[in-house]
């Protein structure tokens, strides 16, 4: 019993040696600066958040508005080719070849456009190589000024 009250009042005292050889000031510092870092993250991860958030629903926006478009523009093929098959029914062969007519301009311009679409797509990722290519560019000039400052530092530092 005595051995174990020994033990247990020698664990208290080193607990609160412990305790008191920290200096609470300090170590409220230390936390408050712990937390400010933590919540400068955790805003940056937000707004990153929210950006990709934003980025996701403006394409999402396009997809959308692509698959109407395109639904539109089947229709308007259905449509009319049912009206030539109904003018073939009839015998009007003169209507049918206008309306076969339209329909081949109508894929003519829908052919163009996905070229278009292509275009500005292969014009998009140049740029973006480009402009990837700058960021390397000005890191590397970057580093090269770091490397340069601490030898400039470090010749300095001898003198």
């Amino acid at each position: 019993m005595k051995t174990k009250t020994l033990m247990m009042t020698g664990l208290l005292s080193m607990i609160s040696a412990a305790a008191f050889a920290q200096n609470p000031v300090a170590q409220v510092h230390q936390d408050n600066t712990q937390i400010r870092q933590d919540s400068k993250q955790i805003h940056q991860d937000n707004r990153e958040i929210k950006h990709d958030n934003a980025v996701i629903a403006m394409k999402k926006n396009e997809v959308a508005a692509g698959q109407q478009q395109l639904q539109a523009e089947r229709q308007q093929r259905t449509t009319l080719a049912r009206a030539e098959q109904a003018d073939v029914k009839k015998g009007d062969l003169a209507g049918a070849q206008q309306l076969d007519q339209a329909r081949r301009g109508e894929q003519q311009v829908i052919r163009q456009q996905k070229q278009d679409i292509k275009h500005d797509e292969k014009v998009i990722a140049h740029r973006q190589a480009d402009k990837q290519e700058t960021k390397v560019a000005r890191h590397e000039e970057k580093v090269q000024r770091h490397e340069d400052k601490v030898k400039r530092d470090h010749d300095a530092a001898k003198i």
